[in-house]
């Protein structure tokens, strides 16, 4: 039996008899049938004054935590955890305006299944494998973000099909076939975008997709998109401050409001100003969409601004890739951002460097430089694990001091 199926009779059930909770017979048959059982039914309330109730019947063992994360930028912070307890249990919280939240049963804000909560029931079934999970739900809003997402999956996986496709070659004309691969894509995508917009004129949702992509789009197409939504949509407070901040980017002062001005730190580091640390986001080899906000929570990051043509830059990578191997298990971990302008030389520097964590992006217009202050490379931010510039400029013993340092707070 399939999960759909499944779901749709359950969720039959608990409209017609309006049940908190359902009891089923585990079968065996299968291995495929045990995934299918081992799912989450989750229920959603939002009320009439904002408040919301989950109500979650389980197929999960007993006292299972199962976490509850919001959108909060570009990531999901957790905001709450609950056990299961006889198959049954509930999250309370509050939902102003509709926002994009997630559960699951691990403890890993890039672990889960999304789902949009607005003022209408919702029945979530979160299986053990998460993607095998579904979602149900009569409102409007809902269904607009569920067809989004599956989209954007579409326009993912196509990506990383690009990438793979080279099979580790990297010679010129694989690499020129990717770029053109890529380009067709991003254009696809971008497209999509505006079209899901214009075609849901007064969607809540459609003003969220605007607001993401404030960076995205030049201040023309972001206009139209704008101008374009319904009138009782452009009144609330959420769309008249994007309004504004369009209007900013329309005059071009944008140009001189990301520039985070990092106070000098000094040597002694005490009582020293840390400042937010300021939005990176590229793509990363994938060609997938990358950010600083990707990296979990209470990391000790090293941002290294480099390329591939940079003799200095290359002559430290060895001492990045001896601290990467030294402290990565205790919460330390590295972005990488290439001022390159070709992808074959970033991605054969980083093969031949042996650059192996995760997180590289590259900046081709040096937007990210710009936004931090760099004016040469290489150059080296350490941001503490509340997500604060804790030093810059720093190399040498002094940043593997530094790193020890800011492991220890």
């Amino acid at each position: 039996m399939s999960s759909f199926p499944r779901f749709l009779l359950i969720a039959c059930c608990l409209f017609l008899f309006n049940c908190e909770y359902f009891s089923a017979k585990e079968s065996t048959n299968t291995a495929k049938e045990e995934d299918t059982l081992s799912t989450t039914i989750v229920k959603v309330n939002t009320r009439l004054d904002n408040e919301f109730l989950i109500n979650g019947v389980s197929f999960l063992d007993n006292d299972t935590y199962v976490y509850l994360f919001k959108a909060e930028d570009d990531t999901f912070d957790l905001i709450d955890s609950t056990k299961v307890i006889n198959t049954n249990f509930k999250f309370k919280g509050s939902a102003e305006t509709p926002s994009i939240y997630k559960i699951s049963n691990v403890k890993n804000k890039n672990k889960g299944f999304s789902f949009l909560v607005d003022a209408s029931d919702i029945y979530v079934f979160l299986n053990k494998r998460v993607d095998f999970s579904t979602v149900y739900s009569a409102s409007k809003i809902q269904k607009e973000y569920l067809d989004y997402t599956s989209q954007m999956t579409d326009f993912k996986n196509k990506g990383i099909a690009l990438y793979y496709g080279m099979k580790g070659d990297f010679s010129s004309q694989n690499l020129k076939t990717l770029r053109q691969g890529r380009l067709e894509l991003f254009s696809e995508q971008n497209e999509y975008v505006k079209s899901f917009i214009k075609n849901h004129s007064d969607s809540y949702f459609s003003a969220m997709l605007i607001n993401d992509n404030l960076e995205t789009y030049n201040s023309k197409t972001l206009r139209t998109l704008y101008n374009g939504l319904s009138q009782e949509l452009r009144d609330i407070e959420f769309t008249k401050r994007i309004d504004s901040l369009i209007v900013i980017k329309e005059n071009n002062i944008e140009k001189r409001l990301p520039v985070v001005v990092v106070k000098k730190i000094e040597q002694s580091f005490k009582n020293e100003y840390r400042p937010k640390a300021y939005k990176i986001d590229g793509l990363n080899p994938y060609g997938q969409a990358l950010s600083l906000n990707s990296i979990p929570k209470g990391k000790v990051i090293l941002v290294d601004f480099w390329a591939s043509w940079c003799a200095p830059c290359r002559a430290t990578n060895p001492t990045l890739v001896s601290l990467y191997n030294k402290y990565k298990n205790q919460g330390f971990e590295i972005l990488s951002v290439s001022e390159d302008k070709g992808e074959a030389e970033w991605l054969n520097a980083i093969a031949l460097d042996g650059l192996t964590w995760d997180y590289h992006i590259i900046d081709k217009n040096k937007r990210i430089a710009f936004r931090y202050g760099v004016e040469s490379i290489p150059f080296k931010l350490l941001i503490d694990k509340n997500g604060n510039i804790a030093s810059e400029k720093i190399s040498g013993s002094a940043l593997e001091n530094r790193i020890k340092e800011l492991l220890k707070e």
